[in-house]
Order: C-alpha cells, then structure tokens, then sequence
C-alpha cells in the first residue's frame, strides 16, 4: 500500500515538472517577444532574466501543481480553437483582394507568355 502511494506520489510530481518545464517555455517565448517588441534598445533575453524569470517560474509552478485540470483543460482550449478558427468563410473583402491578386497574376503571366491583348483560343493564341 505505501509502495502504491509513493509511486502515485512520484508519478503525479513527475508529470506535475514537465507541465511546469512546459509551460515555462511557452510562458519565456512569449515574454521575450513582447519584450523585444516593447524595448527594441535592450536584449530581451537578458532583460527577462532580470524581470520577468521569476515571475514566468512561478506561474509555470502553479501550473504544474494543478496539471490534472490544467492539461485537460489546455488540450480542450487547443481543440476548440482549431474548430473555431478552422477555414471560416472568406469576408467580400478577402474574396476581392483574392480576386485581384490572381488577376495581376494571370497578367503578368500573359504578359510574359507575350500573350497580352492576343485572343486565345483552344489552341493558343492566333497570328
């Protein structure tokens, strides 16, 4: 019986690290972007290690301690994003920015096929 609880005790620590280890990365990825688009005259690596590592290391703590509703409830966000924003249709404004880009596309192929102004017919352009 203690066995039984010592591994449970140890499976649960295990998982609850590499949640934190995890989460740590993403929450550090983020931080350093936003502090490279914030203050583009430091090194945002070095200024997060002055200000935002322990931080970002508590959160990722909290977060591996409360795994068992953190990584379900993590996986159902990702799966619901996907769902959400999968393919939505296209605005009338996307559609004609759409349209005009395969518009000046086909010219510039015509224009370097030589075949602009020529009418085509099935079997190319005629003479």
């Amino acid at each position: 019986m203690l066995v039984g609880l010592l591994l449970l005790l140890a499976a649960y620590l295990s998982v609850a690290l590499l949640t934190a280890r995890v989460v740590y990365g993403i929450e550090r990825a983020r931080v350093i972007a936003l502090e490279r688009d914030w203050h583009a005259d430091e090194d945002p690596v070095e200024r997060f290690r002055r200000q935002g590592q322990s931080a970002t290391a508590s959160t990722a703590f909290l977060y591996g301690m409360a795994w068992p509703v953190v990584v379900p409830a993590y996986l159902f966000y990702r799966c619901a994003t996907l769902v959400i924003t999968g393919r939505p249709p296209l605005t009338p404004y996307e559609r004609a920015d759409r349209a005009e880009r395969l518009d000046a596309r086909i010219r510039e192929l015509e224009e370097s096929l030589g075949l602009r102004g020529h009418a085509l017919d099935e079997n190319g352009p005629r003479p």
